[in-house]
Parts: structure tokens; C-alpha cells; sequence
């Protein structure tokens, strides 16, 4: 944890006036700003405000930093510290999201620095976090994409560490956390509340009903045997390890622009009508 000194909280509290005039003349900056003084940050994103608010930036996720420090994901130490950096003076405007909670109870935002920067896109632009896409909270959702495609254009941060390539799911043994895989598709079973692409036996990917007639333009039935690559946070569930999103840019399909994740080899289009049959 980085902590702000009360000397440098002092000096953030007397300067809340200047910062309302950067605000007012940035460009990056949304709308319904509150600002609020930075006490700690904890990591590359999460802070807790002076009145002991935790807020989750909204729209990324940066390396983990573990309670044992040997344990620290590539670049977590970087992302905490240019967090860190970006916040200066220790003052900050939140946008909250259009879901303002997670399921920890922190609050979920996107925040500017005084200077007006985007703390998310400053971050992304470094290669010190990649985009996530959680339905409802996709109101910069453009923006962080091209910040994310300009760091890997530029080799910047964890596009050049092998860590952070997708890995191939016959190749790994998945534990819990954020991770990036890619695999054939085995079988698709449609639910009534769920789509459910199996990797795997004991790996699948599952995506609301609701939410895939909502934002996915293609047939579920299209990715039966064909390769894919995903991102997003594994858990276990009694023997299956599962990975849910609710929209499309979480799931690439390998063959199809834009290739972000999916390895140059598994590139290329992927016919999948030989498994139509098995799509249930």
C-alpha cells in the first residue's frame, strides 16, 4: 500500500480551487465530476479516498500485487507507483460508472488526475493495464481500446513480457485470477440463462443469454470448433473452471479483425459448419 502524507494531503486540500479550473477546461474529463483527496493507493487500480471510500477504476485491470511480495504479477509494482504519479497532489475527479458498485462494495469510476488526464488511458497508454468490458460500464470503452491497441503498437509495458501473451488452454492448468486464454471451441450448449463454450472438458466460457442478444452480432452456434481467445477471471467451480463475460470484446474470434490476443498461427478464419451439428 502507498500512502499519502498528511503533508501532501494538506497541500492537495488548499489546492482544491485551482483543480475545479483545470477541470473545467480539460478535454478528456466526462461529466457529474465529484472530487475527492487520495489517502492510499493500494495498487494499480484501487484507491481509498480520505473519507475511506474504495474505489475500483472502472474499464482496466493492472497487474496483481500479493500479499507475498515474490508473488507480485510483472509490473504490478509499476502500475502502483505510476498510479501513484499520475494522482500528484492526491486529488482526483470521479465519473462514477453506470453501475457504480462492485461485488466487493467498492466503488467503480473513472478518474482524472488534475492535470484533466484520464487515469485509466494514462495507465493503458503505458501498457501498465489492459481494457476490460463489463455490461453496463462501457461508457469509455472506445477510448480505452485505442489506448490499449497504441501501448501494443509502441511495445509498451506487459505487451512485451511473455507473461502476459494468452496462453494456449492445452498448454496451461488454470488457476483463479485474470487471465488471458485461447482455444477450439469443443462444444456450445445453449440454456435458458446461459451460453456455454467448452475449451475443455473442465474449462468453459459462460456468457448470459440476455446479454449476448444484447451485444453479440453473431450466432452463438458460429464459435462451435472454432478457435477463440478470451479474456477475463477464472474461477472454479466444483471440478470446472469457468470464465464469465458478458461482452463481445472480452471474446475474440480468431480469423476475425481486430486480432488482438489470438497468436499469429491461430489467426487465420477457422470454418466451423463441421460442428454445427453438436451445437445443443
Amino acid at each position: 500500500m502507498v500512502g499519502a502524507s498528511p503533508q501532501n494531503t494538506a497541500r492537495a486540500t488548499t489546492a482544491l480551487s485551482i483543480f475545479f479550473v483545470l477541470f473545467a477546461t480539460c478535454t478528456e474529463v466526462g461529466a457529474d465530476l465529484r472530487y475527492e483527496v487520495v489517502r492510499d493507493v493500494i495498487d494499480g487500480d484501487t484507491i481509498i479516498l480520505q473519507s475511506g471510500e474504495r474505489v475500483r477504476l472502472a474499464g482496466i485491470n493492472t497487474p496483481e500485487l500479493r500479499r507475498d511480495e515474490q508473488l507480485h504479477e510483472p509490473l504490478a509494482k509499476e502500475a502502483s507507483s505510476t498510479l501513484l504519479d499520475l494522482i500528484g497532489g492526491q486529488l482526483v475527479g470521479l465519473e462514477e460508472a453506470e453501475d457504480p458498485l462492485d461485488h466487493y462494495g467498492r466503488t467503480l469510476a473513472y478518474l482524472y488526475n488534475s492535470a484533466g488526464q484520464s487515469l485509466q488511458r494514462q495507465l493503458l497508454l503505458k501498457g501498465l493495464a489492459s481494457v476490460i468490458a463489463i455490461s453496463p460500464n462501457l461508457r469509455h470503452l472506445d477510448e480505452y481500446i485505442s489506448a490499449e491497441r497504441t501501448a501494443r503498437a509502441n511495445n509498451q509495458g506487459m505487451w512485451t513480457i511473455d507473461y502476459y501473451r494468452a496462453s494456449s488452454i492445452s498448454m496451461i492448468k488454470p488457476t483463479a485470477g485474470y487471465t488471458f486464454v485461447y482455444g477450439r471451441v469443443q462444444r456450445v450448449e445453449l440454456t435458458e440463462k446461459w451460453f456455454v463454450f467448452a475449451l475443455t472438458k473442465k474449462f468453459v466460457v459462460l456468457i448470459p443469454r440476455q446479454d449476448w442478444n444484447r451485444h453479440f452480432d453473431y450466432k452463438p452456434c458460429s464459435l462451435d470448433r472454432a478457435r477463440i481467445a478470451v479474456r477475463g477471471w477464472v474461477s472454479m467451480t466444483g471440478k470446472r473452471y469457468r470464465l464469465v463475460i458478458n461482452h463481445p470484446f472480452m471474446l475474440e474470434r480468431c480469423g476475425h479483425e481486430p486480432i488482438r490476443l489470438c497468436p499469429n498461427s491461430q489467426a487465420r478464419s477457422v470454418s466451423s459448419s463441421q460442428g454445427q451439428d453438436a451445437c445443443v
